[in-house]
């Protein structure tokens, strides 16, 4: 049943990407978890990407796998990360007490060298996707990247304009 739901939501959100200059697009229905909008967002590069690349079929099928692996990798990166800020965090909160400065060097070691791994398996995640795309469609790819980004912040900031607004009422 989830299942359904999920693809129904996708349905919309492509039907919704294609019918509306992304300017206009609304915001997520209110009610959604931050992991279903991140799915919804994810869903929508994809079904973005094979037009603005101009992938033909064959391309797209092997196009598809690559960008998951390249969005879950960033993903897994990004929480991994968060978890060790956070630790960080409460480790050298005023009110959290003292820990010893071998513990926040490690904390901060395992960052450096998050850092490092993620940056290794990202780019071998964007080497994967370069490999079925021809040298125009890279480059495209580059920029569809930051287009996407700015599309996601662009909803996100109307998403919490729009809860502040119904808080408001």
């Amino acid at each position: 049943m989830k299942s359904c739901v999920l693809c129904v939501a996708l349905l919309l959100a492509s039907a919704t990407a294609h019918a509306q200059p992304a300017a206009q697009q609304q915001p997520p229905p209110p009610g959604l978890a931050a992991g279903e909008v991140q799915k919804l967002l994810d869903a929508y590069a994809l079904v973005q990407a094979q037009d603005f690349l101009n992938l033909n079929d064959a391309q797209f099928n092997a196009f598809l796998p690559k960008l998951r692996v390249l969005q879950e990798t960033r993903r897994r990166n990004e929480q991994e990360r968060m978890r060790l800020v956070q630790e960080l965090r409460r480790m050298t909160n005023g009110r959290g007490g003292q820990f010893p400065e071998n513990d926040l060097r490690d904390r901060l070691r395992a960052l450096r060298e998050l850092e490092t791994r993620a940056g290794g398996e990202i780019q071998r995640a964007v080497d994967g996707i370069d490999q079925t795309l021809d040298v125009r469609q890279q480059a495209r790819f580059r920029v569809f990247e930051q287009e996407i980004e700015q599309r996601k912040l662009q909803l996100l900031m109307r998403a919490r304009q729009q809860n502040r607004a119904n808080r408001g009422q």
